[in-house]
């Protein structure tokens, strides 16, 4: 399967998409998409008893098939990509690719694979605000609409952009009349005074019927295990431009106590309120979330 340091080799994020996907489908032992045929992944057999103008002809023409074209309100699902793009995301400085950089990569290729299986997708993009909104669409050229929303932000450099998740979650939620499936694409980092509001905006779109995913996107070995050079450090806050001087040794187990107690509280809180919760470590590759969206897509139906 291709990994992201490939995948930022890669010219666009339409290429990337299919790339992944393709790898991800290879990697399966069974795959619920055996027989899909992408020609008519905006079509659905025509259904004895319909009137005969639905049916479009061009496709008949060239299948000798009978095939309606799909209207949105016919979709399996509606499902919106919600993509951080704070500061925070825009680590590590100076690599191949950043948090915010995988993010857009596994956000396209959700987004790839919900078209495929007919499904509508939309999308928000904030940070201190919302920069982006697509309504769920199930058309194919809505896909690359997604696509050229989410393509200018890789490479992103840093910015001084905060993380208001509670809030954008809160908009989210008075947004979105339909039940739909959320797909949260962040690190889920948030000031611990912002800790409860994150927590009451995850509740508020469960609350309003909505299905949730979060993927908690991080570099598990400096930010999960805080291992860092063994010499005095300068850290600078990319959302705030705080600075602060540290020795990694005297601070991981300070770190490592206060990132432990808020895993424990935030996974059992999705717990209690049924939020699949999956850790992307940035530096893996994209088979297991992809898995793990499977998953919850299966048992949606």
């Amino acid at each position: 399967m291709i990994r992201p340091e490939e995948a930022a080799k890669l010219a666009n994020l339409e290429l990337i998409a299919r790339q992944i996907v393709e790898g991800f489908l290879v990697g399966l032992h069974r795959s619920p998409y055996q027989g899909f045929s992408e020609d008519f992944s905006e079509y659905r057999p025509h259904q004895p008893g319909e009137g005969m103008e639905k049916i479009d002809w061009r496709v008949f023409a060239r299948s000798e098939r009978l095939y309606t074209r799909r209207y949105e309100e016919e979709t399996n699902l509606r499902a919106y990509l919600l993509v951080d793009t704070s500061g925070s995301m825009r680590y590590p400085l100076k690599a191949t690719y950043t948090k915010l950089d995988y993010a857009l990569f596994l956000g396209a290729a959700l987004g790839y694979l919900l078209i495929q299986q007919r499904d509508a997708v939309g999308l928000f993009m904030f940070d201190e605000k919302l920069h982006t909104y697509l309504p769920a669409r199930a058309r194919r050229t809505w896909l690359r609409r997604i696509f050229m929303e989410l393509e200018p932000l890789r490479g992103a450099p840093p910015a001084p952009r905060l993380t208001l998740l509670p809030q954008m979650l809160h908009m989210v939620a008075d947004r979105l009349q339909r039940r739909s499936l959320i797909i949260l694409l962040s690190d889920g980092f948030v000031p611990p005074e912002s800790e409860e509001a994150f927590l009451q905006g995850l509740a508020r779109l469960r609350h309003s019927g909505h299905e949730v995913l979060f993927m908690r996107i991080w570099d598990e070995k400096t930010e999960k295990r805080f291992e860092l050079p063994l010499e005095p450090l300068r850290l600078i806050d990319i959302e705030s431009r705080r600075e602060v001087k540290v020795h990694p040794l005297e601070m991981q187990a300070l770190y490592q106590t206060h990132f432990q107690l808020w895993e424990r509280r935030l996974k059992a809180f999705c717990t209690r309120q049924r939020i699949d919760w999956v850790e992307v470590d940035m530096a893996g590759d994209f088979f297991e979330p992809l898995r793990r969206y499977l998953l919850k897509r299966t048992r949606l139906g």
